[in-house]
């Protein structure tokens, strides 16, 4: 499993490249364009990276399907992700109410819910196992849409997106490697791949943007390895920095509010450096306190959040080695 490991972790990464390449010069549809608001000269950018994530994730899955020999675990994890992309993307050619997005992004959950591919029995450190036999089900549906959006709120600059979401994959590779789950460390190595491959053209200046398709993507796997593999705790660890942004946006902004409905933003762009917003009534993001001190240029700004959750995600893998892992 290891030699399939590697051998569809570089294809995977190849097969994005050459895709986002594509895409980053080809797609000229107006509803799949996007401004880049931090630049001086506003450029437009298609927003159809995650769509390239996307195939070059499940063409991979389906590969590993084929040499494998079939697994239900390999169908969770192509059609998780896959619902909560064509979500993304819909979101992407139209404005959704933000009281409906939530409820659609708990449709990714469906497929381990129907496998019934998870334990009710989470282990807890200093505390032990714990049974929710009951809630557990409903805690999978609630984990899609706080983790889904949580990832897309960080997805604000470019490159923001994936240097804050490789660190997650790489730290589930390692653990669910460590816990005998080959098939989830495969797909999340081949994640983070699609991703790696995505950020050569999303880097600063960027030439294309994931979109909602791409956060949608890289949040339901994430969710869908976590769950099957029995590391949602150490998971919630490293994804602490996109769960305390979305929720302080939340609370800053008053609830489930569309963020294009504000006319006051939580940062400025000043001579292309990008500053945090002096009015109160701005909503309070990572990135605003980021730059909260001085202002920064955008590739500094995302570089920072990429070493946050670097840091939150080595901070997983000790708490897996403490006791926050899976008995079952």
């Amino acid at each position: 499993m290891l030699e399939q490991l590697i051998s569809l972790t570089v294809l995977c990464f190849l097969f994005s490249l050459l895709l986002t390449r594509v895409f980053s010069s080809r797609v000229r549809s107006r509803r799949l364009i996007g401004v880049d608001v931090h630049k001086p000269h506003r450029p437009l950018v298609p927003k159809i990276g995650g769509v390239a994530m996307l195939i070059s994730y499940s063409v991979c899955v389906l590969t590993l399907f084929i040499w494998g020999g079939g697994s239900q675990r390999l169908w969770i994890l192509l059609f998780s992700p896959l619902i909560a992309s064509l979500i993304g993307l819909l979101e992407d050619v139209r404005e959704m109410n933000p009281i409906l997005k939530p409820l659609l992004l708990l449709t990714p959950a469906l497929p381990i819910l129907l496998f019934s591919d998870y334990s009710p029995y989470p282990q807890l450190p200093l505390v032990g196992t714990v049974r929710l036999t009951i809630i557990y089900p409903i805690l999978i549906l609630a984990a899609f849409t706080v983790i889904i959006n949580a990832i897309n709120s960080v997805d604000v600059l470019n490159g923001s997106l994936a240097v804050s979401s490789i660190p997650v994959l790489v730290v589930l590779t390692v653990l669910s490697w460590m816990r005998g789950e080959a098939l989830n460390a495969v797909a999340a190595s081949i994640a983070a791949a699609s991703v790696l491959g995505f950020l050569r053209f999303n880097w600063c200046p960027a030439r294309i943007f994931a979109g909602n398709s791409g956060s949608n993507f890289v949040g339901a796997v994430i969710t869908s390895i976590a769950i099957t593999s029995r590391l949602e705790l150490a998971t919630l660890v490293a994804l602490l920095p996109h769960i305390l942004n979305e929720y302080f946006i939340l609370v800053s902004i008053g609830g489930l509010r569309s963020g294009k409905t504000f006319a006051t933003r939580p940062i400025t762009v000043v001579r292309g450096l990008i500053a945090a917003s002096r009015d109160p009534r701005g909503p309070l993001t990572l990135v605003r306190l980021a730059t909260s001190s001085s202002p920064m240029n955008e590739a500094e700004v995302s570089k920072a959040l990429g070493l946050l959750a670097a840091y939150s995600s080595f901070l997983a893998f000790v708490t897996y080695l403490l006791g926050g892992g899976r008995s079952t």
